[in-house]
């Protein structure tokens, strides 16, 4: 498994409450994560962070909020304010995560206790395009329906993976089809079996997540009918 090469250089976000004073360590000064990375982080491989603006000798621990399967990973932050570079592995399955650390209102300076969080994307990014079509408008002639399109990440085919396409009606599921895109990316289902009622349909597409593409999930426009 090779590592992600990471510059420890990039802000992060900090959630506080609004009501929190100035925090005292450094004076004036909030926690922060640095965080960045030189490419595309693929699933099981490390980053690294660093935390820095903590009181010395406070053990400081960064964990993936959306998943307990990888360990949180803990470090005990210098008499500079800073922790050493906390090496974490990624989640297995690709996806947007969010890197947490919780430091406590002693170790911020402050009244209040801090979480810092950095948005993470795992994996490659995909995009769907799809329709809904019908071999009539009439639901008196008991209609099939076909949803279809392509799934690309960037200018290349998402080929050969899982999809799920659920048919709704007014927000309400009526049948769900598993499908897999062809070498192209392109799907192309039937959906046969039902009798429809008069109303708007969508379809939702989603791709499911896996151990190179993140879940994504695309709605049609609506197809009327009558």
């Amino acid at each position: 498994m090779k590592k992600t090469l990471l510059a420890i250089v990039a802000a992060a976000t900090l959630v506080v409450p609004m009501s929190a004073p100035a925090f005292a360590y450094p004076a004036g000064q909030a926690p922060v994560i640095a965080f960045s990375t030189v490419g595309r982080i693929v699933p099981g491989d490390n980053v690294s962070v660093q935390i820095s603006r903590v009181k010395k000798n406070c053990v400081v621990s960064v964990a993936w909020a959306e998943t307990d399967s990888v360990d949180p990973v803990s470090k005990t932050i210098k008499a500079t304010g800073k922790s050493g570079v906390i090496t974490i592995a990624t989640p297995d399955t690709a996806g947007t995560y969010t890197l947490t650390s919780s430091i406590s209102a002693a170790c911020a300076g402050g009244d209040d206790a801090v979480t810092l969080t950095k948005s993470v994307v795992v994996g490659k990014l995909a995009s769907i395009v799809g329709k809904i079509s019908t071999t009539s408008a009439y639901v008196s002639k008991n209609p099939t329906l076909n949803v279809s399109g392509t799934i690309k990440s960037g200018s290349l085919a998402v080929a050969n993976k899982s999809i799920i396409i659920r048919l709704k009606k007014g927000g309400t599921v009526v049948k769900t089809q598993n499908s897999t895109t062809n070498g192209s990316g392109v799907f192309n289902v039937n959906l046969t079996g039902t009798s429809y009622t008069a109303g708007a349909y969508t379809a939702e597409i989603e791709l499911v997540s896996g151990s190179i593409y993140g879940q994504t999930v695309k709605t049609t426009a609506a197809l009327n009918l009558r």
